[in-house]
């Protein structure tokens, strides 16, 4: 059965129905951007937020996306993400880290509509809508609305457009939204490169081989030729997490496996779904996306933390769709049919509900999500003693905060020296393992010459020779 083969004539939305998928995606979006701006305010977002507020904030002056954070003058000689382009205009009428969380949101919410309008063709319009929801609960997409801010807020629209283009054969969207997703990130270049051999499996060879030959003479000339001539001349990266499999090829069915975290996060992408994704061919657009992921030797990416599944969630979604369709059309009894598809779409908004634990969505109803610290005023008037123009040195915390200036940097050992240096008791430590060592790097900075500038409940601002 071809992918086509499950569609039901059906006739036009009505307008309430229209409707009805708006305000789906309207809650989706705002529950990710209350989510992700609260915890920013809390001093609970990191330095993904920072490196790309940064880069954002030159595009927007027509300047290079430079990260002082990440130490590139321009950020695509780290990752080429280019569609971050389109994040620029919104700081001409909102600059600020806030903007692209947002931003982020509406674009995961946006991605509702074509996982929808996918399942329509399929199902009813019920199961069709609990399925979106399911789609919209999704750890894989509330994890990396809550986890910060990265180019692959445009990742999920691309993809469940791409995909929806495809099933209806509107060949000019196709290509539009696999150039839109290959301009995301390199990562999903090979995305691209499993489509191409889907479409010549399902009866497009031409288009499909057109697609798979782009996507691999893309996928090196990124590679090879434009990240290092955005990153002077640097080679890409991070291929080295991949040497093991590339030295020892014959190991990769062994890598897939272990350690175990990589089956459990295999367990949590389709249990969401009621493991109706596995009835559907589609689901094989998941296997270059797991082979990137679970062939890295980096342990970040083989669990549910983080955002990396993100791009996996409207393949997940529409194949569970048309997966839960090819099953109905095996059952013969209407009355059965019709009960199998109501109850396997309740389930599914259930299990994406409440799998893996700790969804972040469950935040929105509690009080202290809410409530501001007593210490985050504190923080806003001691970060803004800072002039904008001033170097700044940071724990990761705070640099969301300080980002939109041309040199800031990660409070550590290897930190330069800067105008001026902010730390508090009261966000995370990390680059150090403990508060105790951010500690011992102030006081080194004192003892070269830092004067205090503030120090009170937790907070300390240095600033390098002159007095406070």
């Amino acid at each position: 059965m071809t992918l086509g083969q499950t569609h039901q004539p059906k006739a036009p939305l009505t307008r309430p129905q229209i409707l009805a998928i708006a305000a789906l995606a309207a809650i989706c979006a705002s529950s990710y951007a209350l989510t992700a701006v609260l915890r920013h305010r809390h001093f609970d977002s990191s330095v993904d937020v920072g490196i790309f507020d940064q880069a954002v904030w030159h595009l927007s002056r027509f300047e290079a996306p430079a990260s002082s954070i990440r130490g590139f003058s321009n950020l695509f000689g780290d990752h080429f993400h280019p569609i971050i382009v389109f994040f620029a205009p919104l700081y001409w009428l909102a600059p600020a880290a806030d903007t692209l969380l947002v931003a982020q949101a509406v674009l995961f919410g946006a991605s509702v509509v074509p996982v929808f309008l996918f399942m329509h063709t399929r199902l009813p319009w019920g199961a069709s809508v609990a399925l979106s929801a399911a789609y919209g609960l999704f750890w894989g997409l509330q994890r990396a609305a809550n986890f910060d801010v990265h180019e692959m807020a445009f990742a999920p629209l691309t993809i469940a457009m791409a995909i929806l283009a495809m099933d209806r054969r509107r060949w000019t969207l196709f290509w539009i939204s696999c150039l839109a997703a290959g301009l995301v990130k390199e990562d999903l270049i090979p995305f691209l490169t499993g489509l191409g051999l889907y479409l010549m499996a399902t009866g497009e060879p031409k288009r499909g081989a057109l697609l798979t030959a782009a996507s691999l003479l893309a996928f090196g000339a990124v590679l090879k030729v434009v990240i290092p001539a955005f990153g002077e001349g640097l080679d890409y990266n991070y291929l080295g997490s991949y040497g093991d499999v590339m030295r020892r090829p014959w190991n990769i069915p062994i890598h897939l496996v272990t350690p175990a975290v990589k089956l459990q996060t295999i367990f949590l992408w389709l249990a969401p779904f009621a493991f109706l994704s596995l009835r559907s061919p589609l689901v094989l657009l998941v296997v270059p996306l797991a082979l990137e992921r679970f062939l890295s030797e980096s342990p970040n990416f083989w669990g549910t933390s983080f955002h990396y599944s993100a791009p996996l969630a409207p393949i997940l979604a529409m194949s569970a769709g048309d997966g839960l369709a090819r099953l109905a059309s095996h059952t013969a009894n209407p009355v059965t049919r019709v009960r199998l598809i109501r109850v396997a779409a309740i389930a599914s908004v259930l299990l994406s509900s409440i799998l893996p634990g700790r969804q972040p969505h469950w935040r929105l109803f509690t009080s202290k999500h809410y409530r501001a610290a007593p210490f985050e005023a504190e923080g806003a008037r001691v970060l803004a003693l800072i002039p904008r123009d001033a170097s700044v040195a940071a724990q990761t915390a705070l640099l969301p905060h300080l980002s939109q200036r041309s040199h800031i940097y990660v409070l550590d050992p290897a930190a330069p020296d800067t105008d001026f240096v902010v730390s508090s008791t009261h966000v995370s430590p990390w680059p150090m393992a403990s508060l105790a060592e951010v500690s011992t790097l102030t006081e080194e900075r004192r003892r070269r010459g830092y004067t205090v500038v503030f120090e009170r409940d937790g907070w300390q601002l240095l600033k390098r020779g002159g007095g406070g």
